[in-house]
């Protein structure tokens, strides 16, 4: 019981001094924080975006690569050429 006890007063005390010490009113951190998600979705979708170019341009370098072996490559067993072209 005195766990719990010791655990309201803690978070009583926090949420005092959180108030009592908060850098601005509430509407403005409101804003603050909204505004920090809009940046942090936008960076995730840039981010996601470059890497999707970035994939597809790495399936293209693999695939003009294997075009400009192919046909020189004469040498590679045929179960590694359809390995590759899969």
């Amino acid at each position: 019981m005195s766990a719990k006890r010791n655990l309201l007063i803690g978070l009583g005390v926090g949420l005092v001094v959180g108030i009592l010490y908060a850098p601005h009113k509430g509407s403005k951190t409101r804003k603050l924080v909204a505004r920090r998600g809009s940046e942090l979705r936008d960076g995730w979708e840039n981010l996601k975006e470059t890497l999707s170019s970035v994939f597809e341009k790495s399936d293209e370098i693999k695939d003009e690569f294997i075009e400009g072996v192919s046909p020189n490559a004469a040498f590679v067993s045929a179960p590694v050429q359809d390995e590759w072209s899969a």
